[in-house]
């Protein structure tokens, strides 16, 4: 067999599928060894990849963990809202609207909540790069879940007087620190589903006793009817 028959095809390169690989370990190493143990070194081991070929990506280590921390910041965002509403939508809001902001109020809190507890560690992340922010309200995902509880409130379906930011920190520090719990608690996916529908149904009780007018409880408890939370 000559030299030209016995050569492997050359490997196809995918720089956007390396790229990924390299955040996805850089993730995990985050999440168990915080910034101070990752090392792009150590990351490209973990994900498989050369060496070189990480340093290509990311040539120094904060880079890498910037990249990192953006890119839990953009899956929280997907997770949580799929279908992102612009807030102008619900400027002037009339009855019908307002029950759409209190059914999307309670899918968001749905789907952060079974998040949370299915991805502990893109949580821990996201808590670490809040912390270490000098500026927390500048992350993305902050933002758009700060617009939720703005595009509520504002649309009529909140009662007078909210401190929407104070709302906010509330709210998402239940959500990441509740995980915590479901870990030590639960070790079925069962277990952790019903840990999961707790905290969500909660969550939108007690919207119902300081957070939402009164005269849109009836709207929620509709919603929970057709779309049970427990």
């Amino acid at each position: 067999m000559s030299r030209v028959e016995q050569r492997q095809p050359r490997r196809r390169r995918d720089p956007e599928g390396t790229r990924l690989a390299i955040l996805e370990a850089a993730k995990t190493m985050l999440s168990q060894d915080g910034a101070e143990g990752l090392s792009v070194s150590g990351v490209a081991k973990l994900a498989g990849v050369n060496r070189g070929t990480a340093y290509q990506h990311f040539e120094l280590k904060e880079d890498l963990v910037r990249a990192t921390l953006d890119w839990v910041s953009s899956q929280l965002l997907d997770a949580v809202f799929p279908e992102d509403i612009d807030p102008g939508e619900v400027a002037g809001a009339s009855e019908v609207d307002i029950g759409q902001l209190v059914s999307r109020m309670a899918q968001f809190s749905v789907r952060l909540a079974d998040f949370a507890i299915d991805n502990p560690d893109i949580g821990r992340i996201w808590l670490y790069d809040l912390l270490s922010r000098d500026n927390p309200s500048e992350d993305v995902f902050y933002k758009r879940f700060m617009r939720s509880v703005q595009d509520m409130v504002q649309g009529g379906a909140g009662e007078e007087g909210i401190d929407i930011e104070v709302l906010t920190v509330l709210m998402l520090s239940g959500f990441f620190l509740w995980p915590v719990w479901v870990s030590s608690h639960a070790q079925s996916k069962r277990a952790r589903k019903s840990m999961s529908r707790r905290f969500a149904g909660e969550v939108l009780r007690l919207s119902m006793h300081g957070v939402l007018r009164a005269d849109t409880h009836a709207l929620l408890q509709s919603y929970l009817e057709q779309n049970p939370v427990r």
